[in-house]
């Protein structure tokens, strides 16, 4: 079994709520490190994605103190266990409900309830 989780970092690592302009970037959402070392714990290889140059992602990662539970960064799709990211659709094989997802979609920070 690959043991490597993808993780999007703005919308899940931080507590992104839009596009502001590539010199924005928004804190860490709370728990990101937990949750990271507890994949860590579970013998999770770290993968964190972003559509940022991965430099300024690593940056971003060592200000906040969380660089050290990642294994790589890049803005690459890889081979992964599974993908963590804030506008996912997972496909279950048929493309109608796919299509129905793709169509009422929002991220979380885009409902109301958020």
């Amino acid at each position: 079994m690959n043991r490597r989780i993808c993780i999007d970092l703005n919308g899940v690592l931080d507590t992104y709520h839009g596009w502001q302009g590539a010199v924005t970037w928004h804190p860490p959402r709370p728990g990101a490190r937990q949750f990271l070392h507890a994949l860590r714990e579970r013998g999770f290889e770290i993968v964190v994605l972003s559509t940022r140059e991965p430099a300024d992602a690593a940056r971003w990662l060592r200000e906040h103190d969380l660089f050290d539970l990642v294994d790589l960064v890049t803005d690459r799709k890889v081979s992964a266990h599974a993908y963590i990211d804030d506008r996912a659709i997972c496909f279950r094989g048929s493309f109608d409900e796919a299509l129905a997802e793709v169509l009422a979609f929002s991220p979380h920070w885009q409902r109301a309830d958020a």
